[in-house]
């Protein structure tokens, strides 16, 4: 991200950017639409068979105080410690930017997206484009039951702040 900022600042490129976080991504996930994003990157059938087999049907029990809850059966999201969950979330969200077809970088096109785990940062050139790009990821990731979070986050400014060449 620093360098694009860099290169849009060295170049008088107008940049605008968007940070997106996904409210419980990791739990909300659509198994379905991993299901399938995996069969769109050609996973053997075998091996999505046992991605399945791992994921589907799976009971859970919440701790309280040192009291347990009953069982309950969770239909979404991946399992949270398992070491394939980041890589089925990354497939998922890969799908999701893929739907939207952009190609290339900001240096050559209006709109661009970076993403890293579930961080994702939508940059366009103009607030319009931004401000589209946002809404059609929000649809595409809706469909795959990522719910982008609303509340707004604090963040904590470094003591040496960012600053561009001059």
């Amino acid at each position: 991200m620093r360098q694009i900022y860099e290169k849009c600042h060295e170049y008088n490129i107008d940049l605008h950017s968007i940070f997106i976080d996904f409210s419980q991504a990791f739990d909300t996930v659509n198994r379905d639409v991993i299901y399938n994003s995996l069969t769109k990157y050609n996973v053997p059938g075998k091996l999505i068979k046992l991605i399945t087999l791992t994921i589907q049907r799976t009971k859970m029990k919440v701790k309280e105080n040192n009291s347990y809850s009953e069982w309950f059966e969770t239909k979404t999201g991946v399992r949270q410690g398992d070491p394939l969950s980041a890589l089925l979330f990354s497939v998922v969200l890969d799908s999701v930017i893929t739907n939207l077809e952009i190609r290339r970088n900001i240096t050559t096109r209006l709109k661009q997206i970076c993403a890293y785990a579930d961080d994702i940062v939508v940059t366009g050139r103009t607030k319009q484009i931004l401000i589209g790009t946002f809404y059609k990821l929000k649809h595409e990731a809706l469909k795959a039951g990522l719910i982008v979070t609303t509340k707004p986050n604090i963040y904590i400014v470094p003591e040496k702040p960012f600053s561009l060449p001059t």
